[in-house]
C-alpha cells in the first residue's frame, strides 16, 4: 500500500492545488518526493500533508478552504486524498470550527476518521456537535464518519480519552444511525458496538436487545456487532440472536486431519453432534486453534464454523477446511497445535495437528 504514496500522487495533488490556489508554492510540495521511498505508509502520508501545509499560502482558514476545494474535485486514486485528511489532523487544530466543517467535504474523498481524533480529544464538545449533525447528512460517507470517527478502539487511530472513559458518548450517535439505509454505515455501527463490547458488554447487549425488537433493525448488523461476544460464549449475546445458550448435546466424534502437515496445507475438521433434547436447538459451533508462539507458549484464536439448527434427537455431521498459511496478522511456528471444538462458547472436544519444522 505504501507505494501508492509516490511521485505521481504528489504531482496529481500539485496540479489540483494549482487549480484552486494558483499562488501556492508547489516547489515546497514537490520537494518531499525524494524522501518518500525511505518511509512507511503513515509517514509518507504525513510528509505529503506537511508539504501541502508549507505550499499553501494564508492562514489556516484559507488553507482549509483550499483543501476542501481540492477534495470536492473527486475522482482520486486509492489513498490519494488521504494527505488532505492528514493536513486537517496536523495543521488546523487551532481552528477547530473551520477544520470540522471542512471534514464533511474532505471525507467524501477519503475518510477523515483519523483526522477527527485530535479534535475529539482537544475540542470534545464542539467536535461532538458536528458529529451529531453528520448523522443526518445525505451523504453516507459523512454519516459513516460520525460512527467510525468516534469508535473507542479505531484501528490505527489514537485514543480519545473522553470516549474511552464513557462509551455512551458514541452510543448516542449510533442510536441515530441504527436504521441507516447504507450497508457501509451499518457496518461501521456494528464495528463501533463491537469495540464497546470489549469493555462494557452489558451496554451493548441491552442496546441490541432493544434494537432487535424494532422491525426496521437489520439483523446482519446486530450479528456483526455481537460477533466477539458470541465467540466468547456470552449467553446474553447468543440470546439476542436466538441461539440456544446451554444446548443439550453430545459430541460423538471430532477429528482434525492430517495429524501432521507443512505450511500451506489445508486441515479438515469433522464433528459429529447429537441432540439430546426433545426440541430444536439453534447452536453456535466454532473451533479454536491454540497457535504455537515463537517462545513455545500458545495463543488461542476462535474461528467461526457453523450455526446449525439441530432437530430433536437429530445427529449432524459438520466438516470444515482451513488452510494453514502465514498471513499479515499471523505467523505459524512448528510444533503441536491443539484444536478445540466449541459449542455455545463451551469447549466440547479437542484434537490437534503438528506443524513440521522448516515450514
Amino acid at each position: 500500500m505504501k507505494h501508492a504514496i509516490n511521485a505521481d500522487l504528489v504531482a496529481d495533488l500539485a496540479a489540483r492545488i494549482r487549480s484552486v490556489e494558483p499562488s501556492a508554492d508547489l516547489a515546497q510540495l514537490e520537494a518531499c518526493i525524494p524522501a518518500l521511498d525511505a518511509l512507511e505508509m503513515k509517514d509518507r502520508i504525513n510528509l505529503v500533508a506537511d508539504a501541502i501545509a508549507a505550499a499553501l499560502p494564508g492562514d489556516s482558514s484559507t488553507k482549509l478552504a483550499a483543501i476542501a476545494a481540492v477534495a470536492a474535485q473527486g475522482e482520486f486514486a486509492d489513498f490519494a486524498a488521504w494527505p488532505l485528511c492528514s493536513f486537517i489532523e496536523r495543521h488546523a487544530l487551532d481552528n477547530p470550527e473551520a477544520a470540522l466543517t471542512a471534514m464533511a467535504t474532505v471525507t467524501e474523498a477519503f475518510s477523515c476518521e483519523f483526522a477527527i481524533r485530535p479534535y475529539l480529544t482537544n475540542h470534545f464538545e464542539l467536535a461532538m456537535e458536528h458529529v451529531r449533525s453528520w448523522t443526518t447528512s445525505p451523504s453516507e460517507h459523512v454519516r459513516r464518519l460520525a460512527s467510525e470517527g468516534t469508535r473507542p478502539r479505531l484501528p490505527w487511530g489514537p485514543n480519545v480519552p473522553q470516549i474511552s472513559a464513557d462509551a455512551s458518548h458514541g452510543l448516542g450517535v449510533l442510536e441515530s444511525l441504527r436504521h441507516d439505509s447504507s450497508e457501509t454505515v451499518r457496518r461501521s455501527v456494528a464495528n463501533h458496538l463491537n469495540d464497546i463490547a470489549k469493555t462494557d458488554p452489558e451496554m451493548v447487549i441491552s442496546t441490541l436487545r432493544r434494537w432487535a425488537d424494532e422491525p426496521a433493525t437489520n439483523m446482519a448488523m446486530v450479528r456483526h456487532a455481537l460477533r466477539s461476544l458470541v465467540k466468547a460464549g456470552d449467553a446474553g449475546a447468543m440470546e439476542v440472536l436466538g441461539f440456544t445458550t446451554n444446548p443439550n448435546i453430545d459430541v460423538a466424534h471430532f477429528t482434525v486431519a492430517p495429524n501432521e502437515l507443512s505450511l500451506g496445507t489445508s486441515l479438515e475438521l469433522t464433528a459429529t453432534i447429537t441432540s439430546l433434547a426433545a426440541v430444536d436447538q439453534h447452536v453456535v459451533v466454532d473451533f479454536v486453534v491454540h497457535h504455537v508462539l515463537a517462545n513455545g507458549d500458545t495463543s488461542p484464536k476462535v474461528f467461526k464454523w457453523s450455526t446449525p439448527t439441530i432437530g430433536a434427537h437429530e445427529t449432524i455431521i459438520l466438516t470444515k477446511k482451513r488452510r494453514i498459511a502465514t498471513a499479515s496478522t499471523r505467523r505459524y511456528y512448528a510444533g503441536h497445535h491443539v484444536v478445540a471444538l466449541q459449542v455455545a462458547g463451551t469447549v466440547r472436544a479437542e484434537s490437534g495437528f503438528t506443524l513440521r519444522e522448516g515450514s
